[in-house]
């Protein structure tokens, strides 16, 4: 069995800005902040980094995680739910829905959001039945330490079988990077905020301009 890790934002969906203004909602809120995302380039991170760099930048200390997460997440789902930049990315229904009825391959998540907000996005979307793990960003503030703790969930889910291969598909040269660095295949896709050419600079070992036509996912994924 082979286990497939999708990153959400710019890979699955686009939330239309829904993280970024509930972060800044919080940042005003706690720390009376206005614009705290302004100039954040916020692509394959995860959010505990997103929120040290914010604060690093205004000269700040962190008061409470959970105060502010918890903030956050009230803020998230509204955010999501009003938002009305929010879609599923073209092919991600399709390709998710057939990986997780294949059992070849057990399909989780390796995403940069806190595992709450990345349940409220791919609620939205309609996804959230089809993975069966994952690794969030309030698992780890490092990506690759995500990406691993991903795949030793879905390797304990298959146990006492191991898996043939960990595939990391995401939108940004970190998915990219850190996924090499966590062990597994990685699979760039150009929907997000990188160009082919760009994702192709950071040596991916699959680029594609879209999740469809999922064929060439689906013949890497099995070869």
């Amino acid at each position: 069995m082979r286990l497939i890790l999708f990153d959400i934002d710019g890979t699955l969906l686009l939330s239309g800005g829904a993280g970024t203004r509930a972060l800044d909602r919080s940042f005003q809120l706690l720390y009376d902040l206005d614009d705290s995302m302004e100039q954040i380039q916020v692509g394959g991170r995860t959010d505990p980094d997103i929120v040290r760099e914010v604060l690093d930048r205004r000269g700040l200390k962190l008061d409470s995680a959970a105060d502010l997460l918890s903030t956050y997440l009230v803020f998230l789902e509204e955010e999501i739910q009003a938002s009305e930049g929010f879609r599923v990315l073209p092919g991600a229904r399709e390709l998710v829905v057939d990986l997780a009825q294949d059992p070849r391959f057990l399909v989780g998540v390796a995403t940069g959001n806190v595992q709450e907000g990345a349940r409220m996005k791919l609620d939205r979307a309609g996804l959230s039945t089809y993975f069966a793990f994952g690794g969030y960003g309030s698992d780890a503030e490092d990506r690759t330490e995500l990406i691993q703790i991903a795949a030793r969930r879905g390797t304990e889910l298959i146990a006492p079988l191991t898996p043939e291969e960990v595939f990391v598909i995401g939108d940004t040269p970190r998915d990219i990077s850190h996924g090499g660095r966590a062990g597994a295949k990685t699979i760039a896709v150009a929907t997000g905020s990188f160009s082919v050419d760009a994702l192709s600079s950071h040596s991916p070992d699959l680029v594609v301009p879209a999740l469809t036509p999922a064929a060439p996912i689906l013949d890497f994924l099995t070869s």
